[in-house]
């Protein structure tokens, strides 16, 4: 940007000379420095790239984070004025770049769509078809045989019909789901979604309203049950959302329209005589091109054609047996691949009068076409069905490859497996990816079982995953997390596969616990938390009774150390779920001395330290908080220091002691650059969103509440290049409580709705329980009543530290059991107002005993406020005591209380609190 340039966004207007920044004519105060950052950025209409931006000779982490640092203040700066404007920074670009965003105006949809493909043969009509249907029925289920080209049609249409959806379009792969229980999260997952299995259907139905996408559900016929409940979901009341299926036979769901897709077009015998006239079908140019591809030499003359139709035709016309066959046509020729196929299929059943067998005229291809391969490439081909996702030749040869088959010899097997067409491209845009179509794998599952290969190979199998997720454990330390999920999170479905095979009876029980230890981060960080507690669950009791199979039994020290960490990962959730497991993980955190086991100890007081925050217990978690502290310290470790921090951080606020824990905090984000290794079993939210709550939650605390919701602001900013999750975080722990503390209804309401957003994207118990308590408590105060039938039990939040909240912004919810833990010393951040709500009862009363209870609790409250240096709570209790003693005509008490409190507030005059303060000031 020049210095005669001018810039406008929005409500606001850049200049050049001097530097300036305005909105709505007056000047947005933003340091020099800052005002440049954003025109840089401002004048880059696709962003500005870090490269141009990064000092020379600057180390990469610290200019990054130099660089967010003065973003944060420029978007605290916008935020004042426009709640649209902002600069968001996209790590994980091809290259890393910071841009300007208007977030009022629809952004490109996220999608899931494979890559166009170009060499889609006579299937125009159809796709055209399907296309137009989809605007009138929103579902439509295109259904045929295996091997039909259900799925080219279905993504060719998703292509063609992509303009229609401005909120994206969605393709999803069910072929590796084995489990129908999995389907909707599958589908959750790929539509931006978090959530875990037990909840998707319900998270998909809320992203589903008024959302105008298209979902394609390919592969539906082995789960066919749970694809018709989802479909059905997805198009329900108050959706827009479309879905297109593939299957073999109907869903049978409401609303469903079916497109039977017609095999491809044949002539009729005699109708055509030359090579001109039979290239016009599509059926003849797929087997001529699938024929050249194979053998380039290859040539059709006019004496072949009536040999060709007649071949097309007695296969059905299905495309995969079209190319399959075409692929031999080298070694066969025309009259060999007709003789080999009129023996073959003359065996076939008797085919009812308009109905062909198509499903047995595949399978008979696949079985002819699987004894023309040589035996190893019939080795190769059954072995590859072992993976349930796409895999590459690298990937091949070691799952593969045995004592009696190279490495070298697979990769050159598997080339001509695809030119045979029975490997098929992967879905995405890797090129050197390859995949079994289901039809193809379930074939070559059967002849793996029947070949008695299935343990060997799915040992294998399960032996290069461990040393993936080993590679992906070190890849952690290197990438960041979008880059890491990316490469590493299409690996679940094999991980899946290898759990399921190794606490079989034929499995291998140590590998099936090392991989459950190993696969537990990326389930962690995909958010799979119910479905990967329950996996850890079962190593648990896989160990418990594996010393009753001699062959597989552990050595009782690995048996024990490995029971631990899995321990650890079910407790370090802090979800509650490992209960039961408390005193075994008390008593492992504890015993363990020696050197090498010391990280092991360290998850061990996480571990503690978490379930004791999920009961609402800081006052023992203090206890493991300070453990982890002294441990840190102890070995000396910077990444114990660093996760040790953020847990004192965030004990230390929720224990009172407000000014320690900024501290804590602020050193800890200082850090956030470093990258937590996933043997510390890392939070999916970042230090540098956790500890800017952290930050605003202190700060109004401190008496600051304008900076509290300016580190609030800059929270959610980093919380938008994080997670759906780590937003969630910051409003309900952030923004929202401090908007409504403060009495500030309008931001409120704002964040509220933004918070009604983000729970059609999660579908976690924990944080939609928060969202909605919250969300009631707006409803509450702008005006919403409570049922008429509700009694004392109505308002009884079962989880403890959303329980504290809600009685912070309502006392109805101070409930004996919030008075308990607070007379307890359990929790310690809301005792003063706790003690304070109380004393308002009290002298509600009206009667002399309770007005002198009243006033005992309100100096007790004003007591703790001042000994937390908690300065928004004391100005509410010295508010409550001044205007109890005005009422009892003792006005120099009343002002010798409120006065001092109300002079050390430097900001916060337009919220709730101070208005009213100052009003009784002035009426006193």
């Amino acid at each position: 940007m020049s210095e005669t340039q001018t810039l406008a966004f929005g409500p606001f207007l850049l200049t050049g000379a001097p530097p300036s920044l305005q909105a709505g004519g007056l000047a947005v105060p933003l340091a020099g420095p800052e005002i440049a950052l954003l025109a840089a950025i401002a004048a880059a209409p696709a962003g500005l790239p870090l490269a141009q931006l990064a000092a020379p000779g600057s180390r990469g982490d610290a200019d990054v984070e130099r660089l967010c640092a003065r973003v944060a203040d420029i978007n605290t700066a916008l935020g004042r004025h426009s709640d649209a404007w902002y600069v968001a920074w996209y790590p994980d670009d091809a290259e890393p770049r910071f841009a300007l965003v208007d977030a009022s105006r629809a952004s490109a949809p996220q999608t899931a769509l494979p890559a166009r493909r170009l060499d889609i043969l006579g299937r125009e009509e159809a796709i055209q078809r399907v296309v137009a249907q989809l605007k009138v029925q929103r579902f439509v289920t295109i259904l045929a045989a295996g091997g039909m080209g259900k799925t080219t049609v279905a993504v060719a249409a998703a292509h063609a019909a992509a303009a229609d959806y401005p909120d994206g379009v969605f393709v999803v792969d069910l072929a590796p789901v084995v489990d129908p229980s999995l389907l909707a999260q599958r589908v959750a997952s790929t539509v931006g979604c978090l959530t875990d299995y037990t909840a998707a259907h319900t998270v998909l139905q809320q992203w589903a309203h008024e959302r105008g996408a298209l979902v394609v559900l390919d592969s539906c016929e082995h789960v066919i049950d749970a694809a018709a409940a989802l479909a059905e979901a997805l198009g329900g009341a108050g959706s827009r959302v479309a879905v297109l299926a593939t299957s073999r036979e109907p869903l049978r769901a409401r609303g469903e329209w079916l497109y039977r897709l017609a095999p491809m077009r044949l002539p009729q015998p005699g109708e055509v005589a030359s090579i001109a006239q039979a290239m016009t079908f599509p059926a003849i140019r797929l087997f001529v091109e699938r024929a050249r591809a194979a053998a380039p030499g290859f040539a059709l003359t006019d004496a072949d054609v009536p040999q060709l139709v007649s071949l097309c035709t007695r296969l059905d016309g299905i495309a995969l047996a079209i190319e399959i066959v075409a692929a031999r046509v080298d070694s066969l020729g025309i009259a060999g691949l007709s003789q080999r196929l009129e023996s073959l299929l003359l065996q076939l059943p008797v085919r009812r009068r308009h109905a062909p067998a198509r499903h047995s005229t595949l399978a008979a291809l696949l079985d002819w076409s699987y004894r023309l391969l040589s035996p190893v490439e019939q080795t190769v081909l059954r072995r590859l069905s072992v993976f349930r996702s796409s895999f590459t030749a690298e990937m091949a040869e070691q799952v593969v490859a045995d004592a009696g088959l190279d490495a070298a010899e697979v990769q050159d097997v598997l080339l001509d497996l695809v030119a045979k067409s029975l490997v098929a491209p992967g879905r995405g845009d890797d090129p050197g990816q390859r995949r079994l179509l289901d039809t193809t794998r379930t074939y070559a599952g059967r002849k793996l079982d029947e070949a008695s290969e299935r343990q060997a190979v799915s040992l294998r199998h399960a032996q290069w995953l461990a040393g993936v997720l080993a590679e992906a454990d070190s890849a952690w330390n290197r990438m960041t997390r979008p880059q890491w999920m990316a490469r590493y999170s299409p690996l679940i479905d094999d991980i899946r596969a290898a759990l399921d095979w190794a606490f079989t009876p034929q499995g291998d029980v140590a590998l099936g616990v090392e991989l459950t230890i190993a696969g537990f981060a990326i389930g962690r960080q995909m958010l799979l938390v119910d479905e990967f507690t329950d996996r850890v669950k079962l190593a648990i009791d896989a160990i418990e009774n594996e010393g009753n199979n001699a062959a597989t039994a552990l050595d009782r020290a690995g048996a024990d150390t490995r029971r631990r960490r899995l321990t650890f990962l079910i407790a370090c959730l802090g979800t509650g779920s490992g209960v039961s497991l408390v005193p075994a993980l008390e008593t492992a955190a504890t015993s363990l001395t020696d050197a090498d086991e010391m990280i092991q100890r360290f998850s061990g007081f996480n571990g503690m330290w978490a379930m004791a925050v999920f009961h609402g217990d800081f006052k023992d978690a203090a206890t493991w908080a300070d453990r982890m502290e002294e441990l840190a310290d102890a070995i000396a470790d910077p990444v114990a220091r660093l996760v040790s921090g953020r847990i004192q951080a965030q004990t230390l606020h929720f224990a009172g002691r407000h000014a320690r824990a900024a501290e804590k905090a602020r050193s800890v984000l200082d850090e956030s650059w470093r990258t937590i290794p996933l043997s510390y079993n890392p939070s999916p939210v970042e230090l540098r969103v956790s500890m800017r709550v952290m930050l605003a939650r202190t700060l109004w605390m401190q008496g600051r509440p304008d900076s509290a919701a300016a580190m609030a602001a800059e929270a959610i900013e980093h919380a938008r290049t994080d997670s759906p999750l780590a937003q969630c975080q910051v409003i309900a722990m952030g923004s929202l409580v401090i908007a409504m503390w403060s009495g500030l209804a309008e931001p409120a309401r704002q964040l509220a709705a933004q918070l009604a957003d983000l729970e059609k994207l999660l579908g976690f118990s924990h944080w939609l329980r928060w969202s909605r308590g919250l969300r009631a408590m707006v409803a509450l105060r702008d005006g919403g009543v409570v049922p008429a039938t509700a009694d004392a039990s109505w308002f009884e939040e079962p989880e403890p530290v959303l329980a504290d909240h809600l009685a912070t912004l309502d006392d109805r919810w101070l409930t004996p059991r919030c008075i308990q833990r607070v007379e307890s010393g359990m929790v310690g951040w809301c005792a003063a107002e706790a003690w304070r709500l109380q004393g308002e009862r009290a002298l509600r009363e009206g009667s002399a005993d309770g007005g002198v209870r009243g006033e005992a609790l309100l100096r007790r409250s004003l007591a703790i406020a001042q000994q937390q240096e908690a300065a928004s709570w004391e100005l509410r209790t010295a508010t409550s005591l001044a205007r109890h003693w005005r009422a009892q005509a003792r006005a120099g008490e009343a002002r010798a209380v409120l006065e001092p409190v109300l002079a050390r507030f430097t900001e916060g005059f337009d919220t709730a609190d101070l208005r009213a303060a100052r009003l009784l000031t002035d009426e006193l």
